[in-house]
């Protein structure tokens, strides 16, 4: 599960997530370690995998201590990216598989022309907006 996600989870509301991911990129920015607690479990599992397999665990060369999970020289930008990859993602399975209308049960997506498969991205798009639009009438601003 993706870090502000975790915290909306654990109650946060997504603005207390989104300024308390970056608030912590910037600290670390900073040279502050605001969360050693994180740290020592990263340290541990690392302790658990060495304990298990040796100097020869899998993938043990590529072993990352990762401090926070956005990039700390651009907190905001990296969380918008991952935030429009996560929204780009959610568009793809909702075009897979909302049934916009009817007209599309005729023919396969598989043996679409490349008009077709143009009309059904347009549709989905609009649909996905106006779904988006409708759930986020019922949350609470995040400001």
């Amino acid at each position: 599960m993706p870090p502000c996600l975790k915290l909306i989870d654990a109650g946060a509301t997504p603005y207390e997530a989104v300024t308390d991911l970056v608030r912590h990129a910037l600290r670390i920015t900073d040279g502050l370690l605001p969360d050693p607690d994180a740290l020592r479990e990263q340290l541990d599992d690392l302790e658990e995998i060495l304990a298990d397999y040796g100097d020869d665990a899998p993938g043990l060369a590529d072993v990352e201590l990762r401090l926070t999970p956005l990039d700390p020289k651009r907190p905001a930008r990296d969380l918008l990216e991952d935030l429009l990859t996560g929204i780009h993602a959610c568009w793809l399975l909702h075009t897979e598989y909302d049934d916009l209308d009817d007209e599309d049960d005729d023919t396969s997506a598989e043996v679409w022309t490349d008009e077709q498969a143009e009309q059904h991205q347009r549709r989905s798009r609009k649909r996905f907006a106006q779904l988006v639009r409708e759930a986020a009438a019922h949350r609470e601003p995040l400001v």
